[in-house]
């Protein structure tokens, strides 16, 4: 898996990651892209966003930080974390997790479910309240 981007107007797509990347967000100065490498590689990185060196931020992440749920601001990173079913920051200074709040149920585990605001004052994130399936029997099926 590799990152891409494209003008919102439309154009060429441009290849920016080249040793692989998923989940990703843009740093708040536009300046560079900080991603993860997915559920296989818990590590976190940065690129330029025109592309270029891509530099390890956080070689080895926090036990249990979701690498589907989590966010960025100019200081660090908020995540949900898997194991202490609670939210996290973990400081790009300090490299210390913190923990921030502990939600009655999860972020649902989708892409884009969790986001934090500009200011670092508010974190949004869906979470499945609740979930049904039906079996359903279809006789004199015929193709």
């Amino acid at each position: 898996m590799q990152l891409w981007k494209m003008p919102a107007e439309g154009g060429r797509a441009v290849q920016v990651t080249k040793k692989g990347g998923d989940v990703a967000f843009e740093s708040p100065d536009g300046k560079t892209l900080s991603y993860v490498k997915g559920p296989d590689a818990p590590s976190f990185w940065k690129v330029p966003v025109g592309g270029g060196e891509e530099t390890p931020v956080f070689e080895h992440l926090p036990a249990g930080l979701s690498w589907i749920n989590w966010g960025l601001t100019a200081e660090g990173i908020y995540f949900y974390n898997d194991v202490t079913k609670a939210i996290e920051f973990i400081s790009f200074a300090t490299h210390k997790v913190t923990q921030i709040a502990k939600p009655e149920k999860p972020p649902h585990g989708v892409y884009g479910s969790f986001a934090v605001s500009p200011d670092a004052r508010s974190i949004l994130f869906a979470q499945v309240d609740q979930e049904t399936s039906h079996i359903m029997l279809v006789e004199n099926f015929r193709w």
